[in-house]
Parts: structure tokens; sequence; C-alpha cells
């Protein structure tokens, strides 16, 4: 599925202008990292792309359908097709790993599966496959509680990936781990990338992972793009650009 950003605007009732003009194109498949200093307009950006927040003008078109037009059954497409990753998890820190996959399908059930968590084999089954591939089958049965930092976002990215999204959002999902476990996530999503054709489009504070795995960087500053090229594009001036005054 391809995004396209055309002259996005947002600003909020305290005249916070957080996004200004954004323009740019995700082509499906493509690893693309957003970074920018705090207050740049990266989290109000990813806001929008997965629906949380409409833009004031502009617009965010999906495959060409401009999403503010679509029909409720056409958003609703659209906001399946995509999977969010967040920075702390946002699990369900007493339930299980394997509960935690499982609420992903709650959206597409009824009233009475979904209240009483009657998933199914099916869904129970692709849930426990989902979990092997990021390394966390001996914990389907652990809460979520027990778990380490990293496997807790193998369990979201499971979770995300239980709703075979075309495009995965990652709000800085190393940003709370380690060196070490951050690079071991931002190598899983990167298999997940070129594996299954998956966009994923991150938003990273982290220089380093964003060059290291990206096909493409888009620099945010003051709500604008200042910067969109490849990694090795980016030398000392683009950076002083996009993070100093």
């Amino acid at each position: 599925m391809e995004i396209r950003l055309c002259d996005v605007g947002k600003q909020f009732k305290n005249g916070t202008r957080a996004l200004d003009h954004v323009s740019f194109t995700v082509s499906q498949g493509e690893f693309v990292s957003v970074i920018g200093p705090s207050g740049a307009g990266k989290t109000t950006l990813f806001r929008i792309l997965n629906g949380m927040e409409a833009p004031d003008s502009g617009a965010v078109l999906f495959d060409g359908r401009d999403l503010a037009s679509m029909q409720k059954s056409g958003r609703k497409s659209v906001k399946k097709s995509i999977g969010t990753i967040y920075q702390d998890f946002c699990l369900v820190e007493n339930s299980t790993c394997l509960s935690n996959v499982l609420t992903a399908c709650l959206p597409d059930m009824g009233f009475f599966p979904a209240v009483f968590g009657l998933y199914g084999k099916e869904r129970r089954a692709e849930a426990i496959k989902l979990l092997d591939r990021v390394g966390l089958l001996e914990k389907a049965d652990e809460p979520v509680k027990n778990l380490s930092g990293g496997q807790k976002q193998r369990a979201a990215i499971a979770r995300a990936l239980m709703r075979h999204p075309q495009v995965l959002l990652a709000d800085e999902p190393a940003a709370s781990l380690d060196p070490v476990t951050g690079r071991q996530i931002l190598s899983l999503l990167k298999e997940i990338q070129e594996k299954d054709g998956v966009t994923v489009l991150m938003n990273s504070h982290n220089l380093e992972f964003s060059r290291a795995f990206s096909d493409r960087i888009i620099g945010l500053k003051d709500g604008t793009v200042v910067f969109d090229g490849k990694p090795d594009e980016m030398d000392d001036g683009t950076l002083r650009r996009i993070y100093l005054n």
C-alpha cells in the first residue's frame, strides 16, 4: 500500500503548529525512519497516519484514496491494514503473551465472542505460530508482567502481525530497550519487511539504528520536512540542519 502525504498541516488549540506543509510518499515494502528533535512533529505525524488525529489541511492518501473522504468501511479497511508498535508496548500485563496477541482479533469479532474470549482454534493456532516466529513460543502462557522489555516488544510485534498489516508504524520501538536488545528488535522488523514485503515506518531518536536499518530517512524540524533521502546521503551539515537552530 502506497502512503502519500500531500501538504499536510496540523495546528493544536494552543497555537502550536505541529506539522507544516508536510509532503512525502512511502512505497509498499520500504523501511523509512522519521527522525528529528523532540517537538519536531514525529508523534503527531504517526497519530495522523494511524487515524488517531486528522490533519487540518492537506490530504493523506492510501493507494491514492483520501482517508478523510472514504466511507466508514473504507477507513476501517485502511486502519486494519496498519499495525502500530509502541515504545511502552501497550500490553495487558496480567494477561499471557498468547492472550495479548489474540486481542488483535477483537475488532473483527462479534460482541459475545469478544467478551468471552472465544477466538477459535484457527486464530489461536495463528497466534502461536506468530509467537514462534518472534522467538516467544515457550512464553505463550507466561503473563506479560514476567517478561523482559525485549520480550514484551516481541509480543507486541506478534500482536501487530496478527492483523496481517501492509504497514507497520513503529513508534520508538527500541527507545526503552538496551542497545543490544534494541538492535535485535530492529533486526526482527527488518526481517519482516524483507520477507513479508511489509512497509515499516519508524519514528526514532536513534540515529545509529535509523542509518543501519532504513532504506530511507525523513528528517523533521519544527513540523517541516528538511531532509528526505538515503542514509548514506546524511552528512554533518544535514544533521545540523535537523537538530540545531
